[in-house]
């Protein structure tokens, strides 16, 4: 896609449905709450998913994951409900995994 900057993590991420995200560039992640950690914490990986028709906000209320994310400085996450979160991304590069990990500081 041009423009696109597949090492980098995404500036946004949109829920579609629930754990399943979709970037700026329309790349597909799925995200999963690490639940021992004593702040917010989630790990997406960028998979290929294909987008069935979006969940209705209504529909996810149940979900610990947010709506929606972007990216703020220092690498970290704030989402919808004004909450920072760390993220560590799993980015896809021709088949291959590589991880990339966001600095582990407290919120």
């Amino acid at each position: 896609m041009a423009g696109e900057d597949v090492g980098a993590p995404p500036d946004h991420l949109w829920v579609h449905q629930e754990g399943i995200y979709r970037d700026e560039y329309q790349r597909t992640w799925v995200a999963v709450v690490e639940e021992e950690t004593s702040f917010l914490r989630a790990r997406v990986q960028q998979v290929q998913v294909p987008l069935g028709d979006a969940a209705r906000p209504s529909h996810l209320l149940t979900s610990q994951l947010p709506l929606m994310w972007q990216l703020y400085p220092e690498e970290r996450y704030m989402d919808n409900n004004s909450r920072l979160w760390q993220i560590q991304h799993h980015l896809m590069f021709s088949g291959y995994a590589a991880e990339g990990s966001v600095p582990e500081t407290s919120l």
